[in-house]
């Protein structure tokens, strides 16, 4: 650190940040200058240190960085270019103000959808908006720039305007499931396709495995004598394989029936213990296009059920569950849920069954 007297009879204070980049301030008084210098060193002492240039990157050119090193993500991309960049693009990153972040979500709350936008819905005198949902997704797009933002070395901004905004409210919506029947029909179909599919509905509708862990499950994760699965292996939607669930909640351990067992054992039988259990038709892993266009798609049109995606496996098994009785916390347990807000988007099927047990307590009690 230095500070000198200029020629114009100003004060300046050099510092150099920990990548050895100069960094100066100027002032008439000496005392500001100092006083900036002791902080930077001290922010630089502690690892806080963050470049006073950094916040001058433009959000848009933040976006190309973040979108090469991570990788396409048609969902995101989408947001992206229609909400997000026609707003943020051209913004500094540190620019972006918690009230100017607030002032938006207010602005796409109100925001038509795209078909609707210049002219009003046939028949409905409202023109539909983005749903809660979609406003949720928006944001955490942006969000999700500035918390990688933080992250980078050094920081490229020290806060994220995005963070804990106040989002608009999603309403809860029950989760579709098969019933009964209708997963036997299912079951039945995709095994006359071939019998490992009809292992892999099943222990799907029955486990509440995400569709990634399933296809990503290997031999050597299932523990045959005592019938569970520890769920580490997942098969991400670029198809890759990967060694880490989703959440921490999501690396657990989770029974199988027997049955389902008994089929997973017959695929396995002559290869490597640590091979995939399931597999696609040359041997690989399953792709999740070719599994629901192939697969699932003509054993549900077989088996004449409704026409769900593949994911409603995960909300049949917490659905059967809870209808039965088992305790919401330990259906959060079955499925990974990070939150328990997310599993009680199935507790309307419980219905009084818990007032049942409120009655039995008062009579251990002696409440009358």
């Amino acid at each position: 650190m230095s500070i000198r007297r200029l020629p114009s009879g100003l004060y300046q204070a050099t510092v150099y940040g920990p990548d050895g980049k100069r960094h100066t301030k100027t002032d008439r008084l000496k005392a500001p200058v100092n006083a900036w210098a002791n902080e930077m060193n001290a922010k630089k002492a502690r690892g806080e240190w963050l470049d006073p240039r950094s916040g001058k990157v433009r959000i848009g050119s933040w976006r190309e960085r973040v979108a090469a090193a991570t990788g396409p993500s048609a969902k995101n991309d989408g947001l992206w270019r229609t909400h997000c960049a026609p707003k943020w693009a051209t913004w500094e990153m540190a620019a972006v103000t918690r009230m100017e972040a607030q002032a938006w979500v207010r602005q796409l709350e109100s925001t038509p959808l795209s078909r609707y936008r210049g002219r009003p819905a046939a028949g409905q005198a409202d023109v539909p908006v983005l749903s809660a949902e979609t406003v949720h997704a928006i944001v955490n797009v942006m969000g999700q720039l500035y918390r990688l933002a933080m992250e980078e070395t050094p920081p490229l901004v020290s806060v994220n305007p995005f963070a804990r905004l106040r989002l608009p409210r999603i309403p809860p919506r029950p989760a579709d499931f098969l019933e009964r029947d209708e997963a036997e029909a299912l079951y039945k179909a995709a095994g006359e396709i071939d019998p490992r599919w009809r292992a892999l509905i099943e222990l799907g509708s029955k486990t509440g495995l995400r569709p990634g862990e399933l296809y990503g499950l290997h031999g050597h994760r299932v523990d045959w004598l005592r019938g569970t699965v520890e769920v580490i292996d997942v098969l991400t939607e670029k198809g890759e394989l990967r060694q880490w669930p989703k959440s921490k909640k999501s690396h657990r351990v989770v029974p199988v029936p027997a049955g389902v067992l008994e089929q997973m054992s017959v695929l396995m039988r002559g290869r490597p213990r640590d091979s995939l259990v399931f597999t696609g038709r040359r041997g690989g892993p399953v792709n999740r296009s070719n599994f629901a266009t192939h697969v699932w798609y003509p054993a549900v049109e077989a088996a004449g059920t409704r026409r769900f995606p593949p994911r409603i496996m995960r909300h049949t098994a917490a659905s059967w569950m809870v209808l039965d009785g088992v305790d919401l916390y330990r259906v959060q347990e079955l499925l990974g849920h990070e939150s328990f807000a997310t599993t009680q988007r199935y507790a309307h099927l419980a219905g009084d069954r818990w007032h049942q047990e409120v009655r039995e307590a008062w009579d251990r009690m002696g409440i009358r």
